[in-house]
């Protein structure tokens, strides 16, 4: 039974499981789920040192809740997916010592690959079940007002940096509001679309739910005036997968939808040139394809290993190296870690969506199924999105994949294995 349906009278406040006895990590957690808004404020002129530590205040506070209720005894137990998310961390480290040598790539190295994986261990010592739908409630406001910002983007053709641009391209705008490039806002929506479609059909508030509906019409059309071309694939074949899981009746709506998308201007075109000649004879020289080979190139040395720690594929190699950008976290991750480092990281996603789906999806029941469904949904748009580009690598999206996965896990283990395990119905 989930340690929140215990009576915990018997403990001190400080020991207890939800944010309603930790104040400041109730805000805290607030903050954190708003994660792109409150970091793009932080770092604005004249504020921007409180930018680059508010988020490690965040996972110290969440560490001083968690260490006083392990002292008192309380220990919640480890999901399955931190289990091989345990792993890794360890094959991290040893690959950050066997590269002391170059202290700057090995720690920075390790920290863009762990960092946001450790408050994932934390979460669970501080938030309680009841906890999980009012932090999804701050998420979801978060995407529409990022979602609204982007429509606001598009009408007023907001200027583009050129390096967002296809060669000879040339297309109204692409948007990308708080989180800077068009890149992350198609991962951002794309995760956070399924979201707020599922509370809209979840909810019983009649406002709330209008709430909801606007938000995921802002969200979907930011999808598409980010004109990421990996966001609409990773959202299409993450909604494909799910109906045929879930409800195979969605697939005949998918293909309408999708058709009707295809002959869309500019769906058409941007799809179009990528499947052009051209297209693939520069990417082949100087794109994605090439990026993606260099992984080999960089892993040959030592297959088993790789390069090392940022060395290859990522924003450390290009800060400290001058080197680019995979454009695929798992190319990336081979690049620098080798077959071992590649392994332990896709078992690790691997077992974080089976986790999703044996015990929250495939679980829940009534109008709580939706919710399930569309978390599932999101965080499998994101598992796909890394295969053409480095989505993992951005703060706010990494932040907010780790918390929203842990987020749905909580949530699913303490509402659903609880009455599974005490027997009782669980019919709808």
């Amino acid at each position: 039974m989930q340690e929140s349906e215990r009576d915990q009278s018997h403990l001190p406040r400080h020991a207890r499981l939800g944010l309603k006895h930790h104040r400041v990590a109730r805000y805290a957690m607030v903050l954190y789920m708003a994660y792109p808004i409150v970091d793009y404020a932080l770092r604005l002129p004249h504020i921007h040192p409180i930018g680059v530590i508010w988020d490690v205040v965040v996972l110290l506070i969440l560490a001083v809740v968690a260490l006083r209720r392990w002292l008192a005894g309380e220990k919640p137990k480890l999901f399955l997916w931190q289990k091989f998310a345990g792993w890794y961390i360890l094959f991290c480290f040893a690959m950050m010592f066997s590269n002391i040598g170059q202290p700057i790539l090995a720690v920075q190295g390790l920290r863009d690959d762990i960092y946001y994986m450790l408050y994932t261990f934390l979460m669970p010592f501080v938030v309680d079940e009841e906890d999980v739908p009012k932090l999804l409630h701050v998420l979801a406001s978060t995407a529409v007002l990022i979602g609204a910002n982007g429509i606001y983007q598009y009408v007023t053709k907001a200027p583009v940096p050129q390096a967002f641009n296809d060669v000879n391209e040339h297309v109204r705008t692409r948007v990308f509001s708080v989180l800077q490039s068009p890149n992350e806002m198609g991962a951002f929506t794309a995760m956070t679309s399924p979201l707020l479609i599922s509370l809209a059909i979840r909810e019983t508030n009649r406002w709330r739910k209008m709430f909801y509906i606007l938000g995921a019409v802002f969200c979907l059309a930011s999808l598409l005036f980010s004109y990421t071309r990996g966001a609409w694939l990773a959202f299409a074949l993450s909604l494909l997968i799910t109906a045929l899981i879930f409800e195979r009746r969605l697939l005949l709506i998918l293909l309408v939808v999708g058709v009707v998308a295809f002959f869309l201007p500019s769906i058409h075109h941007r799809f179009a040139d990528l499947f052009s000649p051209v297209y693939f004879l520069k990417s082949a020289e100087a794109g994605r394809i090439a990026r993606w080979l260099t992984a080999f190139d960089h892993m040959a040395a030592n297959p088993l290993f790789g390069a090392g720690l940022g060395h290859y594929g990522g924003q450390v190699a290009a800060t400290y190296r001058g080197g680019i950008y995979s454009d695929n976290y798992y190319a990336k991750t081979l690049g620098e870690s080798g077959l071992v480092g590649l392994v332990l990281f896709a078992g690790m996603q691997l077992s974080l969506l089976y986790e999703l789906y044996k015990k929250v999806a495939k679980a829940a029941w009534g109008r709580d199924k939706f919710l399930a469904i569309g978390g599932f949904a999101g965080i499998l748009a994101v598992v796909i999105h890394n295969f053409t580009e480095n989505v993992w690598e951005y703060n706010p999206m990494t932040a907010l994949y780790f918390a929203f996965l842990t987020l749905l896990l909580i949530w699913g283990y303490g509402r659903f294995g609880k009455e599974v395990q005490d027997g009782q119905n669980i019919e709808a």
